[in-house]
């Protein structure tokens, strides 16, 4: 070949010849690259509990697909999603500490009324002719219509459309039936809470009621902590009505 150019198109090779254009070899072509690093196993499908949440820290490799949405399968909860107990039209059940503080409310409310009365009649004995036993008779009378207002209170208002004493409208919670999700009536409400509390009724009762007073105690204490070991959050004093407790807000 001419160590120099002889017209329009030649070209000069690496070896400092001229070739004609004809001549031009065919470039090489170019080495594919090498693999990336590949994503690892199972990588583009979220977990079955859902993609990590942001700010976890955790970023796909670099170079990876990005992983499609989570879309949960048939009965599986969304990312996140913490199951609780709920009632027959899908409320979530009253926590135990609700029930509790809201029975303590009403309690505290029929104590106080029970002390006041109690110290008034007390006070009016003072230099009454009639014996001791006199004054024991009318604090048992006291106690006679405070366990009946009681017994009333509870029924007309848990067994009233809200389902609430002053107690459980503290708390947002409500009693309904297990069944239809819709309020009670009055006397399974008041039979609802002398099963819890006997000692409501057994009050009534002179002498008899003293005598069993701790049997009845003992069992308001089993009664009220049986929601704790029942799945759907129900007392002794529930199933046997037929009821729940719901939180309304």
């Amino acid at each position: 070949m001419s160590d120099t150019a002889q017209g329009p198109g030649w070209w000069q090779a690496s070896d400092g010849k001229w070739y004609p254009p004809q001549a031009q070899p065919a470039q090489p072509s170019p080495a594919p690259a090498a693999p990336g690093p590949m994503p690892p196993a199972g990588y583009g499908y979220a977990p079955p509990s859902g993609a990590p949440p942001a700010g976890s820290g955790y970023a796909p490799p670099s170079g990876a697909p990005p992983a499609p949405p989570y879309t949960p399968g048939p009965g599986a909860a969304p990312y996140g999603y913490v199951p609780v107990p709920v009632d027959v039209l899908g409320r979530p059940l009253a926590d135990w500490w609700q029930r509790l503080v809201a029975i303590i409310i009403d309690g505290l409310i029929f104590s106080v009324i029970d002390v006041i009365l109690s110290a008034v009649v007390i006070r009016g004995s003072f230099g009454d002719q009639f014996s001791v036993s006199h004054d024991v008779i009318k604090l048992w009378l006291v106690g006679v219509v405070v366990n009946i207002a009681a017994i009333a209170y509870f029924a007309v208002l848990e067994g009233g459309p809200k389902g609430q004493s002053l107690g459980q409208m503290a708390l947002g919670i409500a009693v309904r039936d297990v069944g239809t999700g819709g309020p009670i009536t009055p006397q399974r409400a008041g039979l609802r809470m002398i099963i819890l509390y006997p000692s409501m009724a057994l009050r009534l009762i002179p002498v008899l009621g003293l005598i069993l007073s701790l049997p009845a105690a003992i069992w308001t204490l089993v009664c009220g902590l049986s929601p704790l070991w029942n799945s759907g959050r129900q007392g002794y004093h529930d199933t046997s009505q037929k009821t729940t407790v719901i939180k309304v807000r």
